[in-house]
């Protein structure tokens, strides 16, 4: 790669071409705040080069230089070396990795000035950005710089996305539920869920998507998402009280009138289980999102702070032209901040927006967010923010120039030139209305706000308001009158023009539809077709496919389909050609009546919950995941397939799901719509008898790799007996075969073909194709001389087929016959199974019986000791309960001596009380005073001894 010299001239790099070297003028660089916003970033760049640069009188302003450097970029990494030390790569400036730079940033009044922002932590989400500048040594230098550092980003992106794709899939895909919707329920209260009392008020079904940070109700049937709501909307959830198989969860809702409308929806599951699974999810959710929204420092930004005032001055002065004038500086004591004097309007607003900045920055530590605490009112600064621009033309013509009025320490005010005046700059009274707001956004009254703005919006606020004309302007002269008929004719061209717009509306949804609908199909045939067809295979089938009711009526001719086929069939007509096959095909084989597939109607099995769904959902993103039409999550082709696959677990509930089902229906979906893929899919199963393999026992499946092993036998003796040397039997590499029909690990034009011959010939056909491609392969598999080896060359190598091996294999099935041969090892497999039960039955008899004799005596023993065991028991009760018993009779004879104590100590107290009232009143002064004098006793009823003074 080429990169500068000091000079800025190219010098070639071929000892290592991945890396690229330019050389440039390193500027400095500036951490961000938080709030900084793109249309500051600009005014930034300007003060980092400002700093860098030095002043008329040579002092330095910085101590930041700019200095030579060379940006050397080592995928994934970007280093800044010194240019004088270019030689040794080890000493560098800064070092960090592309993939981090968020954005670039180019200055449009010097083309040679580039910037770009990083986190200066990139391992933090939350540290601060930090914005490095560099200049070029020609302005072209710099978009050649720019997008070399983006391919090194992308490319890295691009590396470090990988190993993510397959958690993510992992996580979308176990949070996917099948519900049907029951219906809603709203009040103006807080509603407590109780799904017993609602009704159901339609059937739908929806598939329930708990995400990271919010829940999707998606729709199979319209393919979109009807409901999105994130959690922190979400008031709660519940199960059902009463119907354990319903749940809900209850939200406001913004749309309704009224400031407390909730909205509960309620859903069912089709089990109890499934329903407590979904609100563990809830819950699991619901709490990971809280600690990673707790774990987020959120910026905090309302309208009245400082740096949102900045940001909206930037915005507005974004692109204003140099030639409208500058923001100028009025006074040399001014320039004690700055630090150099402006030359130029350029550099003269860029110095007022670095000194706004760090204004701004410095109001914004100190500022309260609307919300935390009330504003401070100063009695003697009391300023109405209705009167903050309204000044008259009168007053505005005596005020002086904007830096006049710059807040210095002593809250000076700024004042502004006239606004009519041909001097008048956009620059200034941008900046003046920042400068206002900055000042006085401690002295606003707070009886002019409103609830969720800092400031009521008043027109006067606007220092450029006064610049746009009034509506009562442009009406100089009086209304005209205009007469009924005039009237009636403007009624009339409204309803022409409102019905021709109706018109026009309607026709272009028609041909947005049928847009979306050539583009779903292109996306759906996005694959590499076997063969071409010549123009006479394509008439020849045009032929077929255009006769109304051929196909149930009129047989085809065998020998002339088998030519057209070993000819090619269109990719774009190829669903109905496999249509008018099972049509044919009905026609001549009638099932027995017991064999054919019930009738349930597609879309009434779509309105249905299948148990099966938890399969189905994460077998989605692994059915075609390369393919366009399937590759998006819960997109149309996924939400197709699953309708799909629903559908027939429901219809044949002895099979319902099986992982090969899949892809076979991904194929059938790629070539014709939801319905006709059904119906082939029922033909497959039930008229050509698929079913039978996938069900539970894989019966069928065992027959099958019994049989392939059998024509391996007989027809690649050499390669059969290398094969069982290594232990290596047909269910390792061909059971995948056979379950999703070569559509899992093949091509898809390799398959489609393959499906061409399949609706044709019958089911052995795959016997066929597993026999050629084998047979293709003998010689490079019989040369692997181990397990691994072998069973990786056939699971890797032999699904990646030339375009020339695909179509030599398709004609050898073509002209390939083995039905005679599948039913004789069809019979073989059962007579041997039948010797093999038997055999395994007569020398298991005895065996059988000395068990269970063995297992008899152990129960009786064990019968035994349990008996002993319950008659302890029992006697261990008995005297337990005697205890209680003697407890009892005591406790009441205890009882019983209590109450009589209580009687006679009440019987004594009247008693006492008697002799009082008999006694004279003197008697019973000296009694009192006796027990008043009385000395204390001790424990053993003697006085104590008073201790004696000294």
């Amino acid at each position: 790669m080429e990169g500068r010299d000091d000079k800025g001239n190219k010098e070639s790099n071929l000892s290592k071409p991945d890396i690229q070297k330019f050389a440039l003028w390193y500027i400095g660089w500036s951490s961000l705040d938080k709030r900084t916003t793109l249309p500051m970033l600009p005014w930034l760049v300007a003060e980092i080069r400002k700093k860098s640069e030095k002043n008329e009188s040579g002092r330095e302003t910085c101590s930041v230089q700019a200095r030579e450097v060379q940006l050397v970029l080592t995928p994934p990494f970007i280093r800044c070396v010194p240019a004088n030390n270019v030689a040794n790569s080890s000493v560098f400036i800064f070092e960090h990795k592309a993939q981090f730079i968020s954005r670039f940033i180019h200055n449009s009044n010097d083309l040679t000035y580039f910037a770009y922002l990083i986190r200066s932590q990139p391992d933090n989400p939350e540290s601060e950005m930090a914005c490095h500048v560099f200049r070029a040594y020609d302005p072209n230098q710099v978009p050649e710089v720019i997008s070399s550092v983006r391919a090194v980003s992308k490319s890295a992106l691009k590396e470090d996305s990988k190993p993510k794709r397959d958690t993510e899939e992992a996580f979308y895909n176990s949070q996917k539920f099948e519900v049907l919707y029951c219906g809603k329920v709203q009040d103006n209260y807080q509603i407590y869920f109780q799904p017993y009392c609602c009704v159901c008020l339609c059937v739908c079904v929806l598939v329930f998507q708990v995400g990271r940070f919010e829940v999707n109700l998606i729709s199979p049937d319209s393919k979109t998402v009807v409901l999105e709501k994130r959690f922190k909307d979400i008031s709660s959830c519940s199960q059902g009280i009463n119907k354990t198989d319903h749940f809900g969860f209850i939200f406001r809702d913004p749309g309704e009138s009224g400031p407390g409308q909730y909205v509960c929806y309620v859903f069912q599951c089709a089990s109890e289980s499934l329903v407590d699974e979904v609100m563990l999810t809830l819950k699991q959710a619901f709490s990971t999102a809280a600690a990673l929204q707790s774990a987020k420092t959120q910026v905090k930004l309302c309208e009245a702070c400082p740096m949102h005032d900045l940001h909206k001055l930037c915005e507005r002065i974004e692109g204003t032209p140099l030639s409208s004038g500058s923001i100028t500086m009025p006074s040399e004591r001014t320039y004690k901040y700055i630090w150099m004097k402006p030359v130029s309007d350029q550099e003269e607003n860029e110095l007022v927006i670095l000194h706004l900045r760090q204004l701004c920055g410095t109001k914004q530590k100190s500022h309260l967010h609307i919300g935390e605490a009330q504003l401070v009112l100063f009695p003697h600064l009391y300023y109405r923010p209705a009167y903050r621009f309204n000044l008259s033309v009168n007053q505005r013509s005596h005020l002086s120039s904007i830096t006049d009025s710059y807040l210095l320490d002593n809250h000076q005010l700024i004042t502004f030139r006239d606004c009519h005046s041909p001097t008048y700059n956009p620059l200034k009274m941008a900046a003046v209305s920042v400068i206002w707001m900055c000042c006085l956004s401690d002295h606003c009254d707070v009886m002019d706000l409103l609830p969720l703005s800092p400031r009521s919006f008043d027109p006067s606020l606007d220092p450029l308001a006064s610049l746009l004309p009034t509506s009562g302007d442009t009406f100089t002269g009086k209304r005209p009158k205009r007469t009924a008929a005039h009237y009636r004719a403007l009624w009339k061209t409204a309803i022409h023009q409102q019905i021709l717009l109706l018109r026009m509306e309607k026709e272009n949804q028609r041909l947005e539809a049928s847009r979306d609908e050539l583009h779903i199909r292109k996306m759906k045939l996005d694959y590499q077709d076997v063969g071409t067809c010549i123009k006479d295979v394509l008439a020849f089938w045009d032929r077929k496919l255009s006769i109304p009711g051929r196909a149930k009526v009129v047989p085809l001719d065998k020998e002339e389909v088998h030519n057209a086929i070993s000819k090619g069939v269109p990719k774009g007509r190829r669903g109905e050609v496999w249509l008018l096959f099972s049509q044919q095909h009905r026609l001549r084989h009638r099932l027995p009546p017991g064999r054919h597939a019930p009738d349930t109607p597609y879309q009434d099995l779509l309105k249905q919950l299948t148990a099966q769904q938890h399969s189905i959902l994460v077998d989605l993103g692994r059915t075609f995941p390369s393919h366009q039409y399937f590759s998006a999550q819960l997109g149309a082709g996924q939400l197709s397939l699953y309708n799909l696959l629903k559908a027939y677990s429901l219809l044949d509930t002895e099979v319902g799901y099986c992982q090969g089902i899949s892809f076979v229906a991904g194929i059938l979906l790629l070539h014709m719509s939801e319905d006709q893929a059904f119906d082939m899919l029922k033909f497959l199963m039930y008229d050509l008898g698929f079913r039978r393999q996938y069900r539970p026992d894989m019966t069928s499946l065992q027959i099958q790799m019994y049989q392939l092993s059998r024509l391996l036998h007989d027809y690649h003796r050499e390669l059969y007996s290398h094969l069982e040397e290594h232990e290596i039997c047909p269910s390792l590499y061909a059971a995948p075969w056979f379950l999703t029909l070569f559509a899992s690990q093949f091509p898809l034009g390799f398959v489609a073909r393959i499906f061409d011959i399949l609706f044709a010939q019958g089911s052995e056909v795959i016997f066929k194709v597993a026999l050629c491609l084998l047979s293709s392969h003998e010689g490079e598999i019989v040369e692997c001389d181990s397990f691994e080896t072998i069973v990786d060359y056939l699971k890797t190598t032999i699904p990646n087929l030339t375009h020339t091996q695909m179509e030599e294999t398709i004609s050898k099935v073509l002209d390939m016959d083995i039905s005679k041969q599948l039913h004789a090892y069809e019979v073989e497999y059962h007579v041997l199974q039948d010797e093999t039960v038997d055999a395994v039955l007569q020398s298991n008899n005895s065996d059988r019986l000395d068990k269970l004799e063995k297992t008899n005596n152990q129960l009786k023993k064990q019968n035994m000791d349990l008996l002993e065991k319950l008659q302890a028991a029992r006697q261990k009760i008995q005297s337990l309960e005697a205890t209680v018993e003697n407890f009892l009779s005591r406790e009441s004879k205890m009882k019983h001596m209590i109450r009589s104590l209580e009687q006679e100590r009440q019987s004594y107290q009247k008693t006492i009380e008697r002799m009082r009232t008999c006694l004279p009143p003197d008697a019973l002064a000296d009694v009192e005073m006796t027990h008043m004098v009385k000395p204390a006793q001790g424990p053993n009823g003697k006085a104590k001894p008073t201790a004696k003074k000294p």
